[in-house]
């Protein structure tokens, strides 16, 4: 019987040890109660953190998008008032055409294309016509695909 007593006994003594390392092991928490609603404090913040953190981002985002609309159109404005005044003036029209057509009568207008790509065409000339029917079967068959 006694040794049914001292283990009940140790099994006792290790319960209690395991609830001190335990204890130990939570720091400043007293249980694991107190942790759990630490913890769950924690993450709210940290929620409501992440959260504002998106708001100020996404403002600062539009406030630049907004800076740039606002600077990209005033030379816009500007461009397109200048044309409209320039419409309106058929001094203004007559002297921009004149200039264009100066431009493109004196050479300097649009380059010519240059480059490209040479198309292959047989070498030997065909000395009769029959020759030239041979050459041309000849051609148009190779150029078939099979």
């Amino acid at each position: 019987m006694d040794n049914l007593t001292d283990e009940k006994r140790g099994t006792a003594d290790a319960a209690e040890a395991e609830k001190e390392g335990a204890a130990a092991g939570l720091g400043k928490f007293k249980d694991v109660k107190a942790l759990m609603n630490a913890y769950a404090s924690l993450e709210a913040e940290f929620t409501r953190r992440s959260q504002r953190l998106k708001e100020l981002e996404e403002k600062s985002k539009a406030e630049a998008m907004q800076a740039q609309q606002d600077a990209a159109p005033s030379s816009a404005r500007q461009g397109r008032s200048l044309y409209e005044r320039a419409a309106g003036d058929e001094e203004v029209k007559a002297a921009i055409i004149a200039d264009y057509l100066k431009a493109v009568c004196s050479g300097r207008g649009a380059p010519m294309a240059t480059g490209g790509v040479a198309v292959p065409s047989p070498k030997n000339k065909p000395a009769s016509i029959k020759e030239a029917g041979r050459l041309a079967r000849q051609f148009l068959k190779d150029g078939k695909e099979d």
